[in-house]
């Protein structure tokens, strides 16, 4: 049998691992808000007012009133919609 050859050693490896950042920075923080607040305006205005389209359109084709029901709806969905909106501004103004 040959002799065994003689490894040398294996040497001592020390991974760092990358600093990251603490937290999310303030301005994106901000914009995060910001974008948040715009989408729920976007929402909290026309939600109601889509809803109430299509029930009022719903209630008009089952109860044959033509455009009685739609316009009802609608118009509480606008007034919901901007009551929403103010109950908002309110909260934000806290």
């Amino acid at each position: 049998m040959p002799p065994r050859p003689e490894l040398p050693e294996v040497p001592e490896v020390h991974f760092e691992r990358p600093k990251l950042p603490s937290g999310p920075s303030p301005g994106f923080q901000q914009g995060v808000k910001a974008m948040s607040l715009a989408f729920s305006i976007g929402f909290a205005l026309a939600g109601p007012v889509i809803l109430g389209g299509l029930v009022g359109y719903w209630l008009d084709s089952r109860l044959n009133t033509s455009p009685t029901w739609t316009l009802v709806l609608v118009l509480l969905g606008t007034v919901a919609g901007f009551v929403q909106l103010i109950r908002m501004v309110n909260k934000m103004n806290e």
